[in-house]
């Protein structure tokens, strides 16, 4: 009973924050790379029986509702029907610059490469290639990473329209603030300044610098944003 307890503090000590899972899962003997992010560890289950079997790569973003099993129980099966133990297990590879949505899965035996989306509620049982898009159950590739980029570099003006039409709509006037993950529609290396943004939970010190010289948002600032949305409404 006392042991049971314990071992439940420390689960919710170091999953109190993602830093402090992804320290425990490096000292359990898992592969964990730098920038490697862990939203809500407490939603997260990642199988540690066979760490050795886990890597993780550098700046992946392992969201809510990840499941990384490296093994299973169906071996459990056997053994009524047949009074056999066979073990099931495999290693799980993630590569750099990986993203999963919330709830997903990954089994034994994948490989993930670099610059992978993995969609909202996937359940990846075969590897992924690199530079690529999947979704579904079971995962597969929908769409190239770069073809994806130039896709969502087409579409978020047109959302963050649609985004102040329905505030417009309900009944009051769009703020600044409304738009936290926006910013990029009004703002770039010319006027980053007049705006309150925490810039280094999104890129390094190297890449924002890239980013202030190559980034020219569509609109100069907030207000020429709103007024070109008021004027197409």
């Amino acid at each position: 009973m006392v042991k049971h307890i314990i071992k439940s503090l420390y689960r919710l000590y170091y999953t109190s924050s993602g830093d402090r899972f992804l320290a425990y899962l490096k000292k359990q003997g898992v592969k964990v790379g730098d920038g490697t992010i862990c939203i809500s560890p407490r939603t997260v289950q990642i199988d540690t029986t066979r760490p050795e079997l886990l890597e993780i790569g550098s700046h992946v973003l392992i969201h809510r509702g990840t499941v990384l099993m490296t093994h299973d129980f169906a071996s459990r099966a056997f053994i009524t029907r047949y009074n056999e133990f066979i073990p099931s297990h495999g290693k799980i590879t993630i590569g750099n610059n990986v993203w999963l949505g919330e709830n997903v899965s990954i089994l034994k035996g994948v490989t993930i490469g670099d610059n992978v989306v993995i969609g909202y509620g996937a359940v990846v049982t075969k590897s992924i290639p690199a530079n690529s898009v999947a979704v579904g159950f079971p995962a597969r590739v929908i769409a190239n990473f770069d073809d994806y980029f130039e896709k969502r570099k087409s579409q978020y003006v047109k959302e963050a329209f649609e985004y102040a039409w329905a505030i417009i709509e309900s009944g009051r006037e769009p703020e600044e603030s409304d738009f936290y993950d926006d910013y990029p529609v009004f703002v770039d290396g010319r006027n980053y300044q007049d705006y309150d943004y925490p810039y280094s939970r999104v890129f390094s010190k190297e890449q924002f610098e890239i980013w202030k010289n190559n980034h020219r948002a569509p609109f100069q600032g907030f207000n020429d944003f709103i007024k070109a949305v008021k004027a197409k409404q």
